[in-house]
């Protein structure tokens, strides 16, 4: 890290690193999912602590005592693209570990049949909108063109979430940013559907397994 960690941040970073592993743990033992989350006021430096937790689970880290997990794909998703834009820049200001080349801002064409691991990517509720190139195709009759993909998108973004999810060699891990927005009345109605089905699942994508908000929103 850039940056010496204050000790309430260094508190929550442990207890996050601790949830990704018993998360991690769960799923892959016992085909269980998990949700957690991170809640602190606008300024305690969420980003950053979020940057120290990456760094850990990308490359270890000695003194939270955690082990690297060479399969974690983290996917970053809020409802804002200005808003993961100033994640990113963030997360590249807090930390000496995550590369440029580790945090991938999703743009159409991509087409892949999984995500890699060692990465963040970037998403946000237009990408997976019905009307994005992204996902075009995926919702056989449901979509607004029926069966259709573009032809450099052999793989939608569902395919993608789904087969990564199915490789028992990573670990796909979601971080909702100002996780409130997704969860209750403030937000659309696309944005809530898209969120449910990240964490849910839908037309045979099984649920993220593992699902870390943060939020500065304590009452959601």
């Amino acid at each position: 890290m850039k940056f010496t960690l204050k000790d309430y941040q260094r508190d929550a970073v442990l207890d996050a690193l601790n949830n990704l592993k018993d998360a991690k743990d769960d799923w892959h033992r016992k085909s269980r999912k998990s949700a957690f989350s991170l809640t602190a006021v606008t300024g305690a430096g969420k980003t950053v602590m979020a940057a120290a937790a990456f760094e850990a689970l990308f490359h270890g880290d000695d003194e939270f005592n955690f082990d690297r997990d060479p399969g974690a794909v983290v996917i970053w998703f809020s409802d804002d693209p200005s808003l993961n834009e100033q994640t990113r820049f963030r997360l590249m200001e807090s930390s000496d570990r995550i590369n440029h080349s580790d945090m991938v801002v999703v743009e159409h064409p991509f087409s892949r049949r999984k995500f890699e691991a060692g990465k963040i990517y970037f998403l946000n509720t237009q990408k997976l909108g019905k009307k994005s190139l992204l996902v075009r195709g995926f919702e056989g009759e449901d979509d607004l063109i029926t069966q259709t993909r573009p032809d450099a998108q052999a793989y939608t973004l569902w395919d993608t979430i789904r087969e990564t999810i199915a490789d028992p060699e990573l670990t796909l891990y979601l971080v909702l940013d100002e996780a409130h927005r997704g969860m209750g009345g403030t937000t659309s109605s696309e944005k809530g559907t898209i969120v449910q089905r990240l964490i849910n699942g839908f037309q045979g994508v099984p649920g993220i397994p593992v699902v870390w908000g943060i939020s500065a929103t304590v009452e959601r």
